[in-house]
């Protein structure tokens, strides 16, 4: 989570009207406003090739993805956040009161960074998984070749799947995704004795 903007409690109608007036995204929860930490080129690089596989994969398809601009509201805790990368599936569902707030993605992508990986991780997955709709959560190292894979399955359980290699590929059965981890880190230059555990 970034940094809080401010110290008084605002609204979610005052939080939409800033983010309206805003070219900064900030996340929301409980009264309070963080700002979204701006990220590294190769961080940048990573959110548009796997925007772009999934959204290659996704031709044809019922269901579709969204960048960072898509705002998600987790119900159940009330945090709003803008996933790196999102897909959702008919019907999408929206708040009422919050018309550009999903409720109901099914995957959900975070490229990590050093200074939101804990944060990514840990607070931020708490409040993910309380989307009744979620199956998969992606998280995506910058700084090496990484992809973490929580899958819901059918038990409610989540299951984690790690890749660290570039001939690895990343399978999301439920939305017939097959992707190299080679095309998600291509053009990613990794500094040495990063790229392994």
């Amino acid at each position: 989570m970034g940094a809080q903007l401010k110290e008084e409690f605002i609204s979610v109608a005052q939080f939409w009207e800033m983010e309206e007036n805003s070219d900064v995204r900030h996340e929301y929860l409980n009264g309070r406003v963080y700002a979204m930490a701006g990220g590294t080129p190769n961080h940048a690089k990573i959110i548009f090739n796997i925007s772009v596989a999934i959204g290659s994969r996704l031709r044809g398809k019922p269901c579709s993805g969204s960048s960072s601009d898509q705002l998600v509201k987790i119900e159940r805790s009330g945090l709003r956040t803008y996933p790196n990368v999102l897909v959702s599936c008919p019907p999408q569902r929206f708040d009422a009161d919050e018309p550009n707030a999903l409720l109901n993605p099914v995957l959900l992508v975070e490229v990590l960074s050093p200074s939101t990986q804990s944060y990514d991780r840990a607070e931020k997955w708490e409040h993910y998984r309380q989307i009744p709709e979620l199956r998969d959560y992606l998280l995506i190292s910058s700084e090496r070749v990484r992809v973490e894979h929580l899958h819901r399955n059918e038990q409610n359980q989540w299951i984690l799947w790690t890749a660290i290699e570039r001939d690895d590929v990343l399978r999301v059965p439920d939305l017939e995704l097959e992707i190299p981890l080679d095309e998600i880190y291509e053009n990613i230059e990794l500094p040495e004795g990063l790229t392994r555990i």
